[in-house]
């Protein structure tokens, strides 16, 4: 009897410490996300429409791939894309290599990590001054239209270079702060 308990309690702590994997940046990890394990639902070219209540066009996102795991409540995509409408006419594109959505259910979006080569643009209008930022990481909450990073960034308008590290776009109000050791390069056209 006294074996059978400590076999249970050595199995119980074994299966607890198996649950977690230390990674290599110290973080932890659930186990089903370092093995890979299959995902609950998946996508090929996946294309995501949400509109306004008033049925304007809010924002596209389209991806390669794009895999829903149920437990631990993301999605993975491969090459995402995003497409922001906004009432004035304005136009946000978000590309990147690789892409995270944190997900309460399927149809809910929280937020969207974003990994390699992430690109925010905004094209130039009669009125606009174009602009493109570059990162290799950043996190954009669509219900705020928040965008924010802790990487070096590159902003970029015509005759204009500006880097600096961190980053927060509030693309509702096309505004867009870069935070720390920023420099700013007047290009000749």
């Amino acid at each position: 009897m006294k074996n059978n308990a400590i076999l249970i309690l050595f199995a119980i702590l074994s299966l607890s410490l198996l649950y977690f994997i230390q990674s290599e940046d110290g973080s932890r990890e659930p186990l089903h996300l370092k093995m890979n394990l299959p995902p609950q639902e998946y996508m090929a070219n996946a294309y995501l429409t949400s509109f306004e209540e008033n049925g304007n066009l809010k924002e596209e996102i389209t991806a390669n791939r794009w895999a829903y795991l149920s437990e631990a409540k993301i999605s993975t995509l491969s090459i995402p894309h995003l497409i922001i409408y906004k009432p004035d006419g304005t136009i946000w594109f978000i590309d990147a290599k690789k892409g995270t959505l944190k997900q309460p259910s399927l149809g809910t979006i929280e937020q969207i990590e974003l990994q390699e080569n992430v690109v925010i643009e905004r094209p130039g209008t009669t009125t606009i001054v174009p602009l493109k930022l570059k990162t290799e990481k950043m996190s954009y909450q669509p219900k705020k239209q928040y965008a924010e990073s802790a990487e070096p960034v590159v902003m970029t308008k015509p005759g204009l270079k500006i880097t600096g590290t961190g980053l927060r776009a509030f693309l509702e109000r096309d505004k867009v702060e870069l935070l720390h050791n920023v420099k700013t390069f007047y290009l000749v056209q």
